[in-house]
């Protein structure tokens, strides 16, 4: 039954209200809580509109809001003249609509699998979405996948992002979208070359198309490598930035002096402050 004939019914009945018949009070109630049920689920089922755009200035990095423009910006521009606060303004600009984007992604992912795993049979597409999703984050069952699938606080991405790419001064980021220093170890996927070398080999950074793509396969990283199973089992019980990021440790060599960073740039560029901005209700269509 639609959500339409649903409300008939609840106007058709709803002169009866007066009536003593506890079945007839309970047949409305029971309607009532499926009409809801069924708006929710059709709110659920809408789509993020992703406005993407091309940098050709400085000033075409638009200023955040707590409810932001889904903007994911295809590519990025050197920040080194501006001042320190004012180059941390902007990379804060230009990274934060894409961290909700990609995490809006994962959730919409996540959910996916909580609805699917609870159905009595799959279509052969379902089971090819399930098992190509529990392919790439090496889950070993629905649960398991759906911890992997977890996000975690947008201040505690903003610092990762902030060190790894230096407020946007890497080579990385300017030129391969790279905010987090991913490495490639397939030449036949996009990828820059390092101009530093081990052991007489050159090593190699996966370039992305967009901000956002480069996001995602961030929490790809996160969510597939056993290195990071404690992080994954923190995520799933608490959402504070600091006591997530101690399970950070293994992400660089500098260990436990990198916890110590993400720490002191989470609190001193007030980052906790960006854990309450949402994507605007007017770009989900």
């Amino acid at each position: 039954m639609n959500i339409n004939k649903q409300l008939n019914y609840e106007k058709r009945y709803c002169t009866f209200a007066n009536m003593k018949s506890p079945y007839l009070i309970l047949f409305i109630l029971v309607i009532s809580f499926t009409s809801c049920k069924q708006e929710k689920i059709v709110k659920k089922e809408k789509k993020l509109q992703v406005i993407q755009k091309e940098l050709q200035s400085i000033d075409d990095i638009e200023t955040l809001d707590s409810l932001v423009k889904p903007i994911d910006y295809t590519n990025v521009i050197s920040l080194s003249d501006l001042s320190v606060a004012d180059k941390k303004s902007k990379f804060i600009d230009l990274l934060l609509p894409a961290i909700l984007i990609a995490k809006q992604k994962q959730e919409a992912r996540r959910i996916k699998v909580l609805r699917l795993s609870k159905k009595d049979s799959l279509s052969i597409s379902e089971q090819g979405f399930l098992e190509k999703l529990k392919t790439a984050y090496k889950a070993t069952d629905l649960d398991d996948l759906q911890n992997r699938l977890l996000t975690h606080p947008t201040s505690l991405i903003l610092a990762q992002a902030s060190l790894e790419s230096g407020w946007g001064k890497s080579r990385f980021f300017r030129e391969g979208r790279n905010i987090f220093g991913v490495w490639s170890v397939n030449k036949n996927e996009p990828r820059m070359q390092t101009k530093s070398h081990r052991n007489g080999k050159y090593m190699y950074v996966k370039k992305y198309n967009s901000i956002s793509e480069s996001i995602e396969d961030y929490f790809k990283t996160l969510g597939k490598s056993n290195a990071y199973k404690r992080f994954r089992k923190t995520r799933a019980k608490t959402n504070d930035p600091y006591e997530i990021s101690n399970t950070l440790n293994l992400y660089s060599e500098q260990r436990w002096e990198y916890v110590a960073k993400l720490k002191r740039q989470i609190r001193h560029n007030r980052l906790e402050q960006f854990d309450s901005y949402v994507i605007d209700s007017i770009y989900y269509k």
